[in-house]
């Protein structure tokens, strides 16, 4: 490693450089570079080349607002004139602050997998909570009334369920895998439809409409782009049968919110868990927050206290791809 070469600059949150800089130095000398790190704070965005938006910047913020963190990270990487890659903690790319990076032609790679158990397991627990009756329960709980559920109030067995989850990938797969093991009937939906694990069948977007009648839960856990926005709409929902629920733990507008919002008013769907909206924070004056059987978390069915590592390690793997990647071009700039 020639330590009179210019050296390899990162931009990266005071918390992660305390806590991980040292391993990402070491990763950075297994590579032949020399690696130096830039704190958010006091960072030179001429010495920036590559940037890791991790966890930590992104608290503050909401979908589509970004926070001060957030702000103060995304100021140094977008003046970076020399900025060649963009790790962001986000399991998609549909943040406004990564607008900028993408229309700079600057690859920008997502913490794919990452949430992938905790969203996962949040969204069969509402299945499972749901399912076995906990809804009525706790509203039974909340009026101080001992109202135990007897002869067509009882609920069904889970075996009886069927549960269709649009999306096949990492977060779609385990709740496919989680649902299986409850005993649920388990379909995807996705581009091809070919095997795949945590699931009974598999079918294609074109066989969406035939599924929807015998479907008891409708999972959202897919990406949103231009073919997936609004694929759930007023039709889809109307196919459902009476008495269905719905899962989005994906993006908000991949569902035709006013037309969901009516089918649950109206007692169509009987119940919905959603942690995800058109708007974010989700407005008070919404009729989703007093809905029955609405359950809402506020776009936090990732929460878990591994969360931050977890995307440090997505990062630190992919960074010493990316230096191997790079070495040829990395060695010949610093001669």
């Amino acid at each position: 490693m020639n330590t009179a070469a210019p050296a390899l600059g990162l931009l990266l949150s005071a918390k992660v450089d305390t806590a991980h800089g040292p391993r990402l130095d070491s990763l950075a000398q297994a590579g032949g570079v020399r690696l130096q790190r830039h704190r958010v704070e006091a960072a030179d965005p001429g010495h920036i080349d590559v940037a890791f938006f991790s966890r930590d910047l992104y608290e503050g913020s909401s979908l589509r607002k970004p926070g001060p963190l957030s702000d103060a990270f995304f100021r140094v990487a977008d003046a970076a004139p020399n900025l060649r890659w963009l790790h962001v903690c986000s399991s998609g790319q549909d943040l406004p602050q990564y607008a900028p990076t993408l229309a700079r032609g600057i690859p920008v790679t997502a913490s794919t997998g990452v949430t992938a158990a905790p969203i996962a397991q949040t969204a069969v627990a509402a299945i499972l909570a749901q399912s076995r009756g906990f809804d009525r329960w706790l509203a039974s709980q909340a009026q101080r009334a001992w109202q135990p559920l007897t002869g067509d109030a009882r609920p069904r067995d889970l075996a009886s369920m069927r549960v269709v989850v649009l999306g096949a990938g990492a977060i779609g797969q385990e709740i496919g895998r989680l649902c299986s093991a409850l005993g649920l009937s388990t379909t995807a939906v996705r581009r091809r439809a070919e095997p795949t694990p945590g699931f009974d069948t598999v079918i294609g977007w074109d066989q969406l409409d035939d599924v929807l009648p015998h479907c008891d839960w409708l999972v959202l856990a897919l990406p949103l782009n231009a073919s997936t926005a609004g694929i759930v709409g007023g039709r889809q929902l109307a196919r459902l049968p009476r008495g269905a629920r719905i899962v989005n733990v994906a993006r908000g507008e991949l569902v035709d919110q006013a037309a969901l919002t009516h089918a649950l008013a109206t007692g169509h769907l009987a119940g919905a868990y959603l942690d995800t909206f058109t708007e974010e924070p989700l407005p008070a004056a919404s009729p989703l927050w007093s809905l029955p059987s609405m359950w809402i978390s506020p776009h936090n069915s990732a929460a878990s206290l591994g969360h931050e590592d977890r995307v440090v390690d997505g990062f630190a793997d992919r960074f010493r791809h990316w230096l191997a990647a790079h070495a040829a071009a990395l060695g010949a700039a610093r001669r």
